[in-house]
């Protein structure tokens, strides 16, 4: 099953249309169909971001090729004038999916070569240093509750 990625900002980002013809990255408002992924943001500006297969499987496995380097560029881009976008990862028609591990981050970490999107990963994506330190998710969770105080490593919700 396909994972698919989309991203929450505070304000609008841009756009950038799916063209089958010539597959590309991009990063399309949210589907209709992906509403309950609507439940995982602070934020009500919800876009679905693609590689050029059309899903966001290459974004974790083609480190080394122009899709998850296209998407930390946009990502850089769309930070600068923004403190943060944040992100959910679930296999498609899991958007409800219950969160199973949450991640600070910046765009040049998510292009790091051991990085993986998971099922059910919630992400909050800042400019700053690539391997910023994280913390599991408080048992009263809100995404302005994470901090960058922790390990460095991704920690699972429990």
């Amino acid at each position: 099953m396909c994972l698919a990625l989309y991203l929450a900002s505070s304000r609008p980002l841009p756009l950038i249309a799916w063209d089958p013809v010539n597959p590309a990255f991009h990063v399309v408002k949210a589907p209709e169909i992906a509403v309950g992924v609507c439940r995982h943001f602070r934020f009500e500006n919800v876009y679905y971001a693609g590689s050029h297969q059309g899903c966001s499987c290459a974004f974790n496995y083609e480190h080394e090729y122009e899709s998850i380097l296209q998407l930390r560029d946009y990502l850089r881009g769309a930070l600068v004038s923004g403190a943060e976008i944040e992100a959910f990862a679930c296999r498609v028609g899991h958007e409800r999916r219950a969160m199973q591990h949450a991640l600070v981050t910046t765009p040049d970490g998510i292009a790091l070569p051991e990085f993986f999107f998971k099922d059910g990963q919630f992400l909050i994506i800042r400019l700053g240093k690539p391997a910023e330190p994280i913390e599991a998710r408080p048992r009263s969770y809100s995404p302005s509750a994470m901090s960058d105080t922790g390990t460095g490593v991704e920690a699972a919700v429990s």
